[in-house]
């Protein structure tokens, strides 16, 4: 017997249903991914906007660097070493800072000699006493085997070789700072901030804030600015005898920064003995942050620079991250 007319014409009801919602269903699932995929262009978009907002504030930083009209003094009151903020009319924020590298002591001068009063392993066995490590032989020693290209001393390859895992060192100047970690004895606790409990604490220093890796492999150690250099940096430049000349200097360019070494060393003789070939008033290396932002995603820079006798910018790094 073949379906009652009633019965085809439920059965065609039903199978219409259905494929009216199939249909309803395809199409919502087209949309959803349409969308999906309008929003993943829209991030892109975004991301890409605030990439080159970065970049564009850190060349903007660089160029007021490369304007300095006198390359023979840098000190923190110029034009170049005030941070940039700006915030566009599309939203974008951005923010940017040049550093110089004579703020800080180069981890990296431990990779070559040099002729001045004090060697850079005992500027800093003495800077990261100040900074509250009260036993860093051990740690400058095994530094000092990673940098350099000979196979003498104790935290060579054969010693690397035996660890867990078992690794090599560079011999080579450090290229990042995560580097040092991999250099026996360090740990990030060496660097994690240091509350100063208060002015006159000798030892409460900052070693994440006193030192940098200068992506370079210099031909002499990079010179400490003493128009920009902190307490810290400056005691370890010229040892715990010294304290009273550093506090001096650090008043004197309160006033009016140093021009030239001269003056300096003229009012403190035994300081000059002590600053003889490590210090100067300018810097050559300089460093930028900057950062891009918008609605909770944001872009940054780091690079590394040169800045020539004749003012033009060398790019020596530039790392951008996005977030």
């Amino acid at each position: 017997m073949s379906p009652r007319p009633a019965a085809r014409s439920g059965m065609a009801l039903i199978l219409t249903l259905a494929a009216i919602v199939l249909a309803g269903g395809l199409a919502l699932l087209l949309q959803a991914r349409a969308l999906s995929l309008s929003r993943a262009e829209r991030a892109e978009l975004a991301r890409e906007r605030l990439r080159v907002a970065a970049a564009e504030a850190a060349r903007e930083a660089l160029w007021v660097l490369a304007s300095d009209e006198d390359l023979r003094v840098d000190h923190l009151g110029e034009d170049w070493a005030a941070p940039r903020e700006t915030a566009g009319e599309d939203g974008v924020s951005t923010w940017a800072l040049v550093e110089d590298a004579g703020r800080f002591y180069n981890w990296n001068n431990l990779s070559v000699s040099n002729r001045a009063a004090r060697a850079p392993k005992d500027i800093l066995l003495d800077l990261m006493t100040f900074c509250g490590d009260f036993s860093p032989v051990v740690r400058v020693e095994a530094l000092g085997d990673f940098v350099d290209v000979d196979d003498e001393g104790p935290y060579e390859a054969d010693f690397y070789r035996t660890g867990e895992p078992p690794s090599r060192p560079a011999d080579r100047a450090l290229w990042a700072p995560a580097e040092l970690l991999r250099v026996h004895d360090f740990s990030a606790d060496l660097f994690r901030p240091r509350p100063r409990s208060g002015p006159d604490d000798l030892f409460g220093g900052d070693l994440a804030a006193s030192t940098v890796v200068v992506p370079l492999a210099p031909e002499a150690p990079i010179p400490v600015n003493v128009n920009t250099a902190g307490r810290d940096v400056l005691m370890g430049v010229t040892g715990l005898r010294q304290e009273a000349a550093v506090r001096a200097v650090l008043a004197l360019r309160q006033v009016q920064p140093f021009e030239s070494l001269a003056v300096m060393f003229m009012a403190n003789p035994e300081l000059a003995a002590a600053l003889e070939g490590t210090v100067s008033t300018a810097s050559s290396c300089f460093r930028v942050r900057a950062r891009a932002a918008l609605a909770g995603m944001h872009s940054s820079v780091l690079a590394w620079v040169v800045r020539e006798k004749n003012g033009d910018i060398r790019i020596l790094q530039w790392v951008e991250e996005a977030g």
